[in-house]
Formats: C-alpha cells, structure tokens, sequence
C-alpha cells in the first residue's frame, strides 16, 4: 500500500522560472544572457543547495564570473525571489490528498537565502507531515543519501512511498532506492499516475487481504 507522497518543490508545487522572472524585470537579451551565465548556471548556484555558502561569499561569486557587471548581476540575484511563484493547483491538490489520510512530505533542493525569500509562496508547507531540504541536511538529490534521510527522520519505508519530481535523474534515484516515481512533466499528467499507482496497489493489498 502507498502511505506516503513525497513532493520536490521547484517546478512541481510552486513554478521555478529564472528565464520568465528575467524578462519581467525587463532586462535585455544580452543582460539576460550575462545573469544566466553568471548566477542560474554558475556551479555556485547547487553549492548554495547543499548549504554551507554564506549570501555575501555567493553574490561576490557570482560577480567575479560577470567581471564589469557587478551592479547588474547584484540586482538580479537580489531580487531572484521572482524566479518562484505559487501554482494554482497546489492547495487543492494537498488537501485533497491530506483529506484521503496520505502522510505528505517535501523532499527539495534549494538554497537557504532563497527558501527563507520564497517561504510566503509555499502556504503548502503546513499540511506536510515532513520537509527536507538540501541546504538543511547538506545532501542533495539525486545522491541516495538524501533518500536514506528522508526515510530515517520520518521512519518511512521506500515500498509505501512515491516521489514526485520533474527531474528523469532524481526520479530513477528514487526507484532505485526502492520508492516508485513519477516524473512531473504537468499537473494533469502527475495526478492521473498517481491515481493510478494508489489504485493499483490498493487493489494488491485488497488481493493480499482476500487471499489470506
């Protein structure tokens, strides 16, 4: 039976979009291109993940990499809260969850400073019976360890759980550990396999039950 729904955060409960926050705070192409280089795509970005960066050791990095661009590169990660923004199907989708009596937890990657910037955007938070998060423990998906975490905090057993996440590599992590997976690709989409695999393994359990 699946007693556990294990949620990523970043592009599947709240929309993470550094491309469309870019183009809202109006800079051209060419800054754009500068931003993505130097900040979306700078290794620093996942060692802000994994926690252990100070906020003003990680904008200085980010400056180095865009040398003469300083004033730019500090206003676009200072205002990078805009890269997230709640989904309208979220808070319907977790209640109705809760309300069938599924355990719900966060399992993400994400950075400290952007977190507790992106924290109001998460009113999902509360009805989770468990979070983990990258910058907390200091592992990362789609590292097995981060699994391991996941399950001895919470006492969860990996065949009663399912993870959902938008990335191919953090969902075959999972399966590998020993949790099913979906992989996020639309709300729609998401919803209808996970009512399929709770379906389907309420029906084993339903055979196990009979056939004892």
């Amino acid at each position: 039976m699946i007693r556990n729904i294990i949620f990523d955060v970043g592009r599947v409960l709240v929309e993470y979009d550094p491309f469309t926050y870019m183009k809202r705070r109006g800079y051209t192409d060419e800054e754009q291109e500068i931003i993505r280089k130097a900040v979306f795509q700078n290794p620093l970005w996942l060692t802000a993940d994994r926690g252990p960066i100070e906020t003003a050791e990680l904008i200085n990095g980010f400056a180095a990499n865009a040398p003469g661009h300083e004033e730019l590169i500090r206003d676009a990660y200072g205002h990078a809260e805009g890269t997230v923004w709640e989904m309208p199907y979220t808070m319907g989708w977790i209640k109705g969850l809760k309300k069938k009596g599924y355990k719900l937890y966060v399992l993400s990657n994400y950075a400290k400073d952007l977190f507790e910037r992106t924290r109001d955007k998460m009113p999902f938070l509360p009805y989770m019976d468990g979070v983990v998060f990258s910058h907390e423990c200091h592992l990362m998906k789609p590292e097995r360890e981060i699994f391991q975490y996941l399950c001895d905090v919470y006492s969860l057993l990996p065949a009663e759980s399912v993870f959902i996440d938008d990335s191919q590599e953090n969902i075959e992590a999972a399966r590998n550990f020993g949790i099913h997976g979906i992989c996020f690709i639309g709300y729609e989409d998401a919803a209808r396999q996970l009512e399929e695999l709770l379906e389907l393994y309420d029906e084993d359990d339903r055979m196990v039950y009979c056939a004892e």
